[in-house]
């Protein structure tokens, strides 16, 4: 069965995974590069480089605004050195092999519908936790990207009409697991640097009222949104992913909160239907299995 080097590349690390269509044979990851576009080419070269002549090809998942169809990225989100680049052709070049380059969001919707929680599922949402809040949206059995390619960039809403234009009302700063974590940091007396989610959960578990406080405004604040796209796509369902999104209480903390909203909503009693909500059977490898989707049915 013919293999495939797949990468992830985020604002932190380039993960990377040797893949065939039914599944991921070996796992890396490398510090990716911040100064310059060279010095990214230099990094997949390295990583390409010891499966030369044994792939058929290299499939991207990376952030930004992506022209899925000719490789051309318009930005590259956090990675600054991306911009208004035909970035499949440049490393298609190099490497001497087929390349196909998505969006991060978008890859996660692919995986979840390809392998996960949206396999068979003609209306879904992918919703990945994070730094932001990013995500990709399935309608008739097929991703969105929209006009501009950026159909599913949910870190992007505004959800305080008073002060549209103030960043941390951006829904992806009031929807970061990481910012989150930061917060309950700050609270708590502790150092943001060394703190981690796993830390604020085990105060959670210990009884902690006030870190449970901040815990259940933030899942009411998803809820809320949820209940936005709901009205707005009508899916059938909502993956919810992102690495704290392995973490149970997480998306059990989203769905008390969202009971609660529709407990007392007129909009619910009026239609009768509710969003429903899964946990991402794929996590962090939803980017991989979706960008490799994207290479193989290209």
């Amino acid at each position: 069965m013919k293999k495939y080097i797949v990468l992830d590349i985020g604002g932190s690390a380039v993960k990377f995974a040797l893949m065939d269509k039914e599944t991921i044979h070996t796992k890396g990851k490398v510090k990716t590069p911040r100064d310059s576009l060279e010095s990214l080419l230099f990094v997949i070269e390295k990583i390409v480089q010891p499966y030369t002549g044994s792939i058929g090809g290299v499939a991207i998942s990376m952030p930004g605004r992506i022209d899925s169809n000719t490789g051309f990225a318009v930005h590259g989100g956090s990675l600054k050195y991306i911009k208004n680049v035909h970035l499949a052709e440049i490393i298609q070049e190099r490497l001497k092999l087929p390349v196909k380059i998505e969006n991060d969001g978008k890859s996660a919707a692919l995986g979840e519908f390809w392998k996960g929680g949206l396999k068979g599922v003609q209306h879904g949402v992918a919703f990945v936790l994070g730094t932001g809040v990013g995500g990709g949206i399935i309608s008739n059995g097929q991703l969105v990207k929209g006009h501009h390619f950026s159909a599913g960039e949910f870190s992007f809403m505004r959800i305080d009409g008073k002060r549209p234009l103030d960043r941390d009302n951006f829904f992806g700063s009031t929807g970061s697991t990481t910012d989150l974590v930061s917060r309950v940091a700050e609270l708590i007396g502790e150092d943001q640097e060394s703190f981690e989610g796993q830390d604020m959960f085990r105060l959670i578990r210990e009884g902690n009222e006030d870190v449970y406080a901040v815990f259940q405004e933030y899942c009411k604040g998803i809820a809320a949104q949820i209940m936005n796209l709901q009205v707005i796509l009508d899916p059938e369902v909502f993956v919810i992913g992102g690495g704290m999104s392995a973490e149970p209480m997480l998306v059990e903390g989203i769905q008390n909160a969202l009971d609660k909203l529709y407990e007392k909503d007129l909009i619910y009693e009026m239609t009768g239907f509710k969003a429903t909500l899964k946990k991402s059977e794929l996590g962090n490898d939803a980017n991989l299995y979706g960008a490799l989707y994207q290479l193989l049915n290209s």
